[in-house]
Order: C-alpha cells, then sequence, then structure tokens
C-alpha cells in the first residue's frame, strides 16, 4: 500500500473518531400525532441552537391533499412542539400525515402517521359542543351510553401561530351524563389577535386518541354590575367586571341628557381590569340645572369601542325657599301679660271693699 493512501485512510479514521456527530441529525421528531382536525410533531434539537421548517403534508395514496409549512426556532437540547389545523374537509377513509424537519434548506428528519377518517372503535363519549373566547374554553361531552360510562384525559391547547402557549390537562373526567369542562385562561391575551384552541382527549378505554379544535379573536370585555349603580344630585357611580384576559384600557364615560341644549359628559377611568377582577369608577358633578335627565352609562375602550352600556333616569328638583313670616309690632305674649295685670287690679279692688 502507499505511503500516501495509508494517511489518507488514518486521517479518515481520526476524523470519525472525533466528530461521531458529524454525521448525526441536527434534530430529531421525538413524537406526532394526526387526525382529521389537527397534527402536531415535538422536535428535540441538538446541542446548538437552530432555526429551520416544518413541512406538514396530508396525503391520501399518492395525492398530496395539502401542505402547512411552519418556522421553528430553538435552543440548544429542548424540545418545541407544532401544530396546524387541517382546512381540508374529510372526503377519504384512509390518509396519511408526514412531517419533514429542514434546517438550512437540509432534510434533517421525517416521520408519517396514518389514520382514518372517523373511528374505528368509537371512545365511550363524544364531544357535544367546544367553545373557546377570551376568558377561557368550555367543552361540553356526554355519554354514547347511559350505561356505559366513560373516563378520559382532557388536554387544552391555546395555540398562537403554530406554537403552544399555554396548556392545562384534565385528568380522569368521568363522563356518567352530560359533562362540562371549564378552563379559564390564566396568561394575558394580546388584544384583537387570533388564536387557536385545540382539546386534545385520550379515552382510557377504549385506547383512544382524539382532536377537537376551534378558533376566536381576543377582545376587551367588560360588564357593568346592574346592581351597583347609583346617581344622584352630587355624582354618579358604577362597579365594572373584567370578562376577558385582554387588560381593558379605558373609560366610563356618563353622560346626562335633557331636552334643553347638548348632553352633559363626564368621564372617569377604572383600574385595567382583568377576567373576574372588578372595579367601582365615582363621578362627582356640581351645579346640575333642575330638571329631568337621560342617564346614559357607556364603557369605552380607548379606541371609543362602546363594550357595554347601562341607561337610567335622574331628577334634579327646584330648590325649596324657606316661608316668608309676617312683621311682629309687638312683643310676643303682650297681651297675655296685659290680662294678668288686669285680674290682679280686679282682686285687689275686691278686697277693699
Amino acid at each position: 500500500m502507499k505511503p500516501i493512501s495509508l494517511f489518507i485512510i488514518i486521517f479518515l479514521l481520526i476524523l470519525a473518531t472525533f466528530h461521531p456527530a458529524a454525521s448525526e441529525s441536527q434534530v430529531k421528531i421525538t413524537s406526532i400525532f394526526s387526525d382529521e382536525h389537527s397534527m402536531d410533531v415535538t422536535l428535540r434539537s441538538g446541542s446548538d441552537p437552530m432555526e429551520g421548517q416544518v413541512i406538514f403534508k396530508l396525503m391520501h395514496k399518492a395525492d398530496v391533499i395539502e401542505t402547512r409549512t411552519l418556522d421553528f426556532n430553538t435552543n440548544g437540547n429542548t424540545e418545541t412542539t407544532k401544530i396546524i389545523m387541517w382546512e381540508t374537509r374529510p372526503q377519504f377513509e384512509t390518509y396519511v400525515a408526514t412531517a419533514s424537519v429542514y434546517v438550512n434548506g437540509k432534510l434533517e428528519a421525517q416521520t408519517s402517521y396514518p389514520f382514518s377518517y372517523g373511528f374505528v372503535v368509537l371512545p365511550r363519549f363524544q364531544v357535544v359542543d367546544l367553545s373557546a373566547d377570551s376568558s377561557g374554553i368550555d367543552l361540553l361531552v356526554k355519554p354514547r351510553s347511559m350505561t356505559n360510562p366513560a373516563v378520559a384525559d382532557f388536554v387544552f391547547q391555546l395555540i398562537q401561530d403554530g406554537d403552544i402557549i399555554y396548556t392545562e390537562t384534565k385528568y380522569n373526567i368521568p363522563v356518567i351524563q352530560s359533562t362540562q369542562v371549564l378552563t379559564n385562561w390564566p396568561i394575558l391575551l394580546d388584544d384583537n389577535t387570533d388564536y387557536m384552541v385545540r382539546v386534545k382527549a385520550y379515552s382510557h378505554t377504549p385506547n383512544i386518541t382524539s382532536s377537537y379544535v376551534t378558533r376566536f379573536t381576543s377582545r376587551q370585555d367588560v360588564e357593568i354590575d346592574d346592581n351597583d349603580v347609583d346617581v344622584d344630585d352630587f355624582g354618579a357611580s358604577v362597579t365594572l367586571f373584567g370578562r376577558s384576559q385582554v387588560p381593558f384600557d379605558g373609560e366610563v364615560e356618563v353622560q346626562l341628557q335633557n331636552d334643553e341644549g347638548d348632553p352633559l359628559v363626564f368621564t372617569g377611568s377604572p383600574e385595567i381590569l382583568t377576567l373576574n377582577r372588578d372595579d367601582t369608577v365615582g363621578i362627582i358633578w356640581d351645579g346640575i340645572a333642575p330638571g329631568t335627565y337621560h342617564v346614559y352609562f357607556l364603557v369605552k375602550t380607548l379606541d371609543l369601542e362602546i363594550l357595554d352600556r347601562y341607561e337610567t333616569v335622574l331628577l334634579i328638583p327646584e330648590p325649596v325657599n324657606p316661608l316668608s313670616r309676617p312683621t311682629q309690632t309687638q312683643t310676643p305674649g303682650f297681651g297675655v301679660f296685659m290680662g294678668i295685670l288686669g285680674i290682679i287690679a280686679v282682686a285687689a279692688a275686691i278686697r277693699k271693699e
């Protein structure tokens, strides 16, 4: 063997010994799930931070039904989960979902997940309703048969741009009748932002995993407590309740309107309100002319959107003047005094006789 060839072989062996990770993937797919509603894939990165793309494909036989792409950005030695919602309505009985991971344009990992549209074996419960808004999520389930109840785990996921920003699991929920499962968001939401919500349901018996999805656009939301509104000659007060995890930063406007002229407008600002927090706003006025006023309470955002309103009536009476008294020309009790003197004089005259 020539010396130059021997040198090359030794050099390659050294490279293989000291750089075993050079041929290894920078990112691995650790889990994957898909059904007709949604798909998720969990990635584990290597020791270095990285950026890349995940390409999701929904296929029937050799035909690509739908393709979705999400970017990802991970730190070293961490896991991240990316989720998409399928937009295509199911048309076939069988599908294959694939996930392909690219870093710097190079395919680093790929896997597939076959599934059937509908259940081969039905879980013992069914989802009757799923709704979500800026306060939380509301799930209603019921057993398929009253004689065959179910037990299930429900994972609630709040998703923004393909990333799970909040997750909560309800374990061992018995479904023996219509059962409502609620979760309030404990995190703050951005105003006027689109969010997706997914419920991943794990049936204990039979062992079936399914997903259910919905969407909502976040909004500020506050409510006037109708039982705690006061208005009188001196001012008004109103209590507000927060109904959203989008912080309310606005004002209460009170308008007094009668048949004469423009309305009188007063404003007050509550504390910043979120879900289940309350605050009472007090407004003072002075010198309001007598009359009957329609009073309008308007809760407005800084963009002047009216979130709630309340109306009532206020009567401010005319001021009452004290009654005038006639001028007295003699000392009070003078007639009585003179009468007493007359009686004394008569009595003295009788004694002299």
